[in-house]
C-alpha cells in the first residue's frame, strides 16, 4: 500500500483472495482490514473464477468495473499461492498514481536473507512448539493436531497428534513455546 501512496483507510473496494476462510482472515488481519467491511467484490472464489489461478482475473475485472462506477476511488486486489506462502497485491484506481508511474517492489532478496531451517524428519525427543493448528470433523469437533516444532539444535519437525490433551492445548490455549515429546514416527504427546 505504501508503494501506491495509500493506506488501508483509503481503500473503498477490496477483493481478498478467498480460497479458504482462513486465507481471508489472515490477509485481513495482516493488512489491518476490519471484518465489518466487504472483503470481496466478486463474492469469493466459490462464486467467481475457476481453477488454475483464474480467480484473480475475475477479481481484477470486477474491481475495474467497480472503480469505473466510483471514479477516483481506490481498490485493492490480493492473490496468494502455495499454503499462503506466495503473495501478490494490486492497487487500482481511475486516478493515476502520485508521480504518474507504476511502482513495483521485488522483496525476494529480503525473504531469502532470512534463511531456512533444516528439517529433522526422524527426530525423536523433546521439541518446542513453534506453531500448530487443529483439523475439525464435520460436527465441528477438533480431531487432530498438526504441529511445527524445533529440536534443541534448532531443526524443524512436523508432528501430528490425536491425543485430547494436545488438541485441547492447541484449541483452548497458546501452544507456542510449550515443550512436547515427538516420536521418530512424528506422533506428539505432552
Amino acid at each position: 500500500l505504501s508503494l501506491a501512496g495509500v493506506g488501508v483507510d483509503d481503500l473503498a473496494h477490496v477483493d481478498v483472495y478467498s480460497c479458504f476462510p482462513s486465507a481471508v482472515q489472515v490477509a485481513a488481519a495482516e493488512l489491518g482490514l476490519g471484518f465489518d467491511r466487504e472483503l470481496t467484490v466478486t463474492g469469493g472464489l466459490s462464486f467467481a473464477g475457476g481453477p488454475w489461478n483464474d480467480y484473480v482475473t475475475h477479481s481484477i475485472a470486477t474491481m475495474a468495473g467497480r472503480l469505473r462506477d466510483d471514479a477516483g476511488a481506490v481498490g485493492l486486489v490480493t492473490a496468494n499461492g502455495g499454503y499462503l506462502t506466495k503473495h501478490a497485491f494490486g492497487v487500482y484506481s481511475t486516478t493515476p498514481p502520485p508521480g504518474g508511474r507504476f511502482e513495483r517492489r521485488d522483496c525476494q532478496a529480503e525473504v531469502d536473507a532470512v534463511g531456512s531451517v533444516d528439517l529433522a524428519p526422524d527426530f525423536e525427543g523433546d521439541v518446542r512448539i513453534e506453531g500448530a493448528t487443529a483439523m475439525y470433523d464435520r460436527e465441528g469437533n477438533a480431531e487432530k493436531a498438526f504441529v511445527a516444532g524445533r529440536t534443541p539444535d534448532g531443526e524443524r519437525t512436523w508432528s501430528t497428534s490425536t491425543a485430547a490433551d494436545v488438541i485441547d492445548l492447541i484449541v483452548e490455549d497458546e501452544p507456542v513455546g510449550v515443550v512436547a515429546h515427538r516420536t521418530a514416527a512424528g506422533d506428539l504427546s505432552l
